[in-house]
């Protein structure tokens, strides 16, 4: 029996099964299965621009000398990085407890407002012991820094996300 449109003693075409295109590779992400390295690259890279933006707003905008601004610039970095890397690891814990989908605008919010207040109770006496500033002065120099830094922090924040995906806590 001859296939309906075969001419006898020509061959036929072999027929290949078509492989199914595949599907693309989800991307690694650079912290996979790493959250401890994720927030060390992330309290890194926030607290040296931190401490560059910190030297510029104390030493050009309020007065203060290159290295009065700098050392007081480092020791609230130092402060910072501690409490960042607590708090982020207690955000990141709360995240996965309440099975986040992913961090909007108001957890975002919500993230920055825990640190900025939380590096606040720690700041202003450093502020004005390395300043020698009275308190009073000491809350109006870190208010003025906690409005450009909560800024910083949602701005950081989604922009190291967007680089490095978010983490397993929020994906």
């Amino acid at each position: 029996m001859t296939a309906p449109g075969h001419t006898p003693g020509m061959s036929m075409p072999a027929t290949r099964p078509v492989p199914a295109p595949e599907a693309p590779a989800a991307p690694r992400r650079p912290f996979a299965g790493r959250p401890v390295l994720r927030r060390v690259v992330f309290v890194i890279g926030y607290e040296a621009l931190s401490v560059l933006c910190t030297v510029l707003v104390l030493g050009a905008l309020l007065g203060h000398g290159g290295g009065e601004s700098t050392l007081t610039a480092i020791l609230l970095s130092t402060v910072a990085t501690l409490w960042n890397y607590v708090w982020n690891t207690a955000y990141e814990a709360w995240e996965r407890r309440f099975g986040a989908g992913g961090r909007g605008p108001l957890a975002r919010a919500v993230h920055a407002l825990g640190y900025e207040g939380g590096v606040l109770v720690f700041t202003i006496p450093l502020v004005a012991l390395m300043l020698g500033v009275g308190l009073l002065e000491a809350v109006m120099i870190e208010g003025g820094l906690l409005v450009f830094f909560l800024v910083f922090t949602v701005v950081y924040t989604w922009a190291f996300d967007r680089l490095f995906g978010l983490p397993e806590s929020a994906a």
